[in-house]
């Protein structure tokens, strides 16, 4: 709410990335509108270090700590000059930024299911069960040249949509982000469950990085 020149910022903000290690953090708060309306929300530069700003604790992620924090605003109170463009605009703002962290983390599932792809053939070509390679068996094989396959179109959409990102607004390409981060995230965990599956019980053991 509006207090003066001020704004008085109330609630909790959840998956706060790196919340232990910056000085602002980007809060949107709706301050008009009604709730579900893309208008009416706006995104303000928040001092970590602000009266009522609490890190409460860091969300497990899986079987692991993660950076991803819950975070408290109790009355935080931020100047007029916090907020990031426009007020009731934040949702244009983030536009600016989040393609590309989409983008980013695309690439990054992109990588790790590669890798597990790799290290699924490279066991499946070492592993011998009843004197012959585990992958001469195709409900091995099939699998993974599936997941390969796959793995060559999400590469040529990323490469394709990075490349729009340089020539136009990221506005105009938000469906081509979306599918890049939906498809790519998606591979990542078929391919971990596939090479797991293919290692066996070696897979599922922490000898193994999947």
């Amino acid at each position: 709410v509006r207090d003066g020149d001020d704004w008085v910022i109330d609630g909790r903000k959840r998956w706060n990335s790196a919340a232990q290690t910056v000085s602002h953090n980007v809060v949107f708060a709706r301050t008009s509108g009604e709730p579900g309306e893309p208008l009416g929300i706006t995104a303000f530069l928040v001092p970590t270090d602000a009266p009522g700003y609490r890190v409460e604790f860091f969300w497990w992620t899986m079987n692991m700590p993660a950076d991803a924090a819950e975070v408290t605003l109790e009355q935080v109170r931020v100047p007029g000059s916090a907020v990031l463009g426009e007020t009731g605009a934040g949702l244009i703002a983030v536009q600016c930024f989040v393609h590309d962290q989409r983008m980013r983390q695309a690439a990054q599932s992109l990588g790790a299911a590669q890798y597990c792809i790799d290290g699924a053939v490279a066991y499946a070509r070492e592993r011998r069960t009843w004197d012959r390679p585990l992958g001469s068996n195709q409900a091995i094989r099939f699998p993974l040249a599936e997941l390969q396959t796959e793995g060559a179109m999400v590469r040529a959409l990323l490469r394709a949509t990075a490349a729009a990102l340089d020539e136009r607004p990221a506005t105009g390409i938000s469906h081509l982000v979306a599918m890049c981060n939906y498809r790519a995230n998606r591979l990542a965990c078929d391919a971990a469950d596939r090479a797991m599956q293919v290692c066996g019980g070696v897979g599922y053991s922490r000898h193994m990085p999947f």
